[in-house]
């Protein structure tokens, strides 16, 4: 069963702050963008990546593709509006013999090869599967600005990540069903019957978001590279 990633590095979700594009910074002695690659492409399990980034930056795509030997590389494609939207694009440049989809935000450089794996083979298993982290804190439930309305079980709170895999017919499937899609592929899948198995992470496998999240993997580098 062959597996292809999509490696999304674009839209607002991949901004560090209004027209900052996460993925083009520099982290250590290479982009934002190079570390999840490298990682994807040491993976034996992934035989393809389709790379998802904003029209003018492919040249700077293509540059980071050629300066790495990114050879897993296959495709890029000019991503613009929604997250559902690029992913549709991404979609159409699978090959026939793509049976399972990865799907990975550039905005996470810390993956590990040992993630990527261990959640391809549950996506292969079980039709869809999540990197996540269990929640180690209370969780409180705030339906109306800050006024705490419940409290959760932390116990059965997971925090979910990338890689999230899923088996072609069901990517292409949970894509067509039009619902909103913020930056969680697996949420457009729980109001099926699909069972999405979660994947034990750590919380090395951070997001870039914010100024102080790059602070943050910047102290981080040193230990990855």
């Amino acid at each position: 069963m062959s597996a292809w990633a999509i490696v999304l590095a674009c839209g607002k979700e991949q901004e560090i702050t209004a027209g900052v594009d996460v993925a083009f910074l520099a982290l250590g002695d290479r982009p934002v963008l190079a570390h999840s690659l490298l990682t994807l492409q040491q993976c034996e399990l992934i035989e393809g990546i389709i790379l998802v980034v904003k029209k003018p930056r492919v040249d700077n795509a293509l540059q980071v593709v050629r300066s790495y030997g990114l050879k897993k590389v296959k495709s890029l494609v000019a991503g613009s509006g929604t997250r559902l939207s690029n992913l549709k694009k991404a979609c159409e440049q699978l090959p026939d013999g793509a049976s399972a989809v990865v799907v990975h935000s550039a905005s996470r450089p810390f993956v590990d090869v040992d993630v990527i794996t261990e959640t391809v083979k549950a996506g292969k298993r079980y039709g869809a599967a999540v990197a996540a982290v269990r929640c180690t804190d209370a969780v409180k439930l705030a339906e109306k600005g800050q006024k705490a309305s419940k409290s959760l079980d932390r116990n059965t709170i997971w925090i979910a990540q990338c890689p999230q895999v899923f088996k072609r017919d069901v990517f292409e499937k949970m894509l067509k069903g039009g619902a909103k899609l913020i930056d969680d592929e697996s949420a457009l899948l729980e109001k099926t019957r699909q069972e999405i198995h979660l994947v034990v992470s750590s919380d090395a496998n951070m997001k870039i978001r914010t100024p102080q999240d790059f602070e943050r993997a910047n102290a981080m580098v040193s230990l990855y590279q």
